[in-house]
């Protein structure tokens, strides 16, 4: 399965300026500049439009989309957003969009009826023509009429429309796949579920779907469809508590593995694999989620534009006063590891909202008050290793290390004693002959020594939460009695982002994504030429 990124989520009051350019006899006017929201719709647009340039309001007008310079226009119908298209465009097309550049809209008198006649598919495989532009034509106009999911033969094209669509998700679609051959219905990420799951019914074989995409086209979303529609079959047989806990366990990974990145304000920054264990008979019997390469690098270092992990940023603004106290909480902008340019927390309420949320949770898969304190004790302890500081002394040979109220917290949230703390933070241990020396950091060293202990932590802390989590989704049961089972396998990879200047991890992350993306292109589309 694949998913492309259709746009980046805009609130439903943001401004956005539009240039409208006038396809009008008796206008002088080049343009006219609007400013509107995602409420707008192409009705109130030209309305605006119209009444700017000073036009017979008695005519009637249409509103064209052009993409590029040259290329087709399309006409937008009466009840479409236009600043959902407008969000499609490249960046740098947002502050201003001329005519030169070919991102534009313009307002035509007269009325334009749709080409209906016009052949749609739902399978690009059977495009009399393929190529990058009837692929991305065909994916365009299936979206602007709702129609997310396409097919590729058996990959799963998905537009990220960043919004809940109902017509989409409602339960019965789940029963009117079921037992469907891929195809037969229009495409839809149910549709994969079940071929998946009749497959490893019938053909008694472990299945697996996995997915991939840029950062911020919906993959952790479509992860949770499945894993819904998985479970959701299973039960038809037999109800168990899985599905319970795997979404309880959906937003304690998103908080502590998720962070806003300049393309994506909720990028997974690791992989993921969930293989969902099933008697033979179709009945659910646990779960196991593995991990891949969290990005912990982004704890210590990242983009002076993008956040941290997000249950930082959950901690400090939805605490209350007692656990504030509890944890020795300061404001954001207090700690060294949460600082960026233009700081400013404006998401307060949601982010209240989210800690919350972590809570419930966490509550559902099975941890205790008394375990959670703890979680958020070193949650704490992480931020305030940020702020640990290194001097040398006159002598420059000694290197001190404070401020002192620091490492009182610190020894307090770790449950450590102080002295055996500045000694892990200023020397190491180095052994030579089967002897133990113990030696001063430098001071370049000493800094990314603390570093190095808070990605420690939190690599462990996130490791040590998905062993409980897997903990709880067990079935003890089978496994003492060495039951058979059979497992469906859900690979949700982390996205790929293209930069200026790509770091290390990002670059590991763009390549693994290649591979996938060109073993499954061979294997599909040779495979389709072989049938065809």
């Amino acid at each position: 399965m694949s998913s492309l990124q259709g746009s980046r989520a805009a609130g439903p009051g943001d401004t956005h300026v539009l240039q409208i350019y006038p396809r009008v006899n008796r206008v002088t006017s080049p343009c006219c500049t609007l400013q509107v929201t995602a409420a707008h719709t192409t009705a109130a647009v030209i309305q605006n439009a119209v009444a700017t340039l000073g036009l017979d309001t008695l005519r009637s007008y249409s509103l064209l989309e052009q993409q590029e310079s040259g290329a087709e226009e399309t006409l937008l119908e009466a009840g479409e957003h236009p600043v959902d298209r407008y969000l499609l465009w490249p960046q740098e097309t947002h502050k201003w969009h001329p005519q030169s550049q070919g991102y534009h809209f313009i307002l035509h008198e007269g009325e334009i009826w749709p080409e209906d006649s016009v052949e749609e598919y739902d399978d690009l495989c059977r495009l009399p023509e393929l190529s990058d532009g009837t692929l991305l034509r065909t994916l365009r106009q299936r979206f602007y009429k709702k129609k997310i999911y396409t097919y590729a033969s058996s990959i799963l094209v998905a537009v990220n429309p960043f919004k809940f669509l109902p017509c989409y998700y409602n339960p019965k679609y789940i029963t009117m796949y079921e037992n469907q051959p891929l195809g037969k219905l229009s495409p839809h990420i149910f549709a994969v579920a079940n071929v998946a799951y009749q497959a490893m019914l019938n053909r008694r074989l472990d299945q697996c779907i996995v997915i991939s995409g840029e950062s911020g086209s919906g993959k952790t979303e479509s992860s949770s469809y499945l894993v819904h529609c998985l479970t959701a079959l299973s039960q038809k047989r037999y109800s168990s508590g899985v599905e319970r806990t795997l979404l309880g366990a959906g937003p304690v990974l998103e908080a502590f593995g998720n962070a806003g990145t300049a393309q994506n304000n909720n990028s997974s920054r690791f992989g993921k694999f969930i293989k969902l264990n099933y008697l033979e008979s179709g009945v659910i019997r646990g779960a196991i989620i593995e991990k891949y390469l969290l990005e912990k690098s982004r704890l210590v270092c990242r983009d002076k534009s993008e956040r941290n992990y997000h249950v930082f940023y959950y901690l400090l603004v939805g605490a209350s006063k007692e656990e504030r106290k509890e944890f020795s909480l300061l404001q954001p902008q207090e700690y060294h590891y949460l600082q960026q340019e233009d700081f400013c927390v404006e998401d307060e309420e949601k982010l209240r909202h989210q800690y919350k949320r972590l809570h419930q949770a966490m509550e559902m898969v099975g941890f205790l008050a008394s375990t959670k304190k703890l979680i958020f004790s070193i949650l704490s302890a992480i931020l305030y290793l940020g702020n640990v500081t290194y001097s040398v002394t006159e002598e420059g040979e000694v290197l001190d290390v404070g401020p002192d109220d620091v490492l009182t917290m610190l020894s307090d949230l770790l449950k450590v004693k102080r002295e055996l703390l500045v000694n892990t933070l200023t020397k190491r241990r180095a052994v030579a002959s089967n002897d133990t020396l113990v030696l001063p950091y430098l001071l370049k060293e000493a800094t990314t020594a603390r570093d190095s202990m808070a990605k420690s932590l939190y690599g462990s802390l996130f490791d040590w939460i998905i062993l409980h989590v897997n903990h709880t989704l067990l079935n003890r049961r089978d496994m003492q009695e060495s039951v058979l089972t059979r497992s469906i396998g859900i690979l949700d990879i982390f996205g790929f982002e293209n930069f200026q200047t790509n770091s290390f991890e990002q670059f590991c992350i763009n390549y693994t994504n290649e591979r996938l993306h060109h073993y499954f292109s061979q294997h599909v589309f040779n495979r389709q030429q072989a049938s065809g």
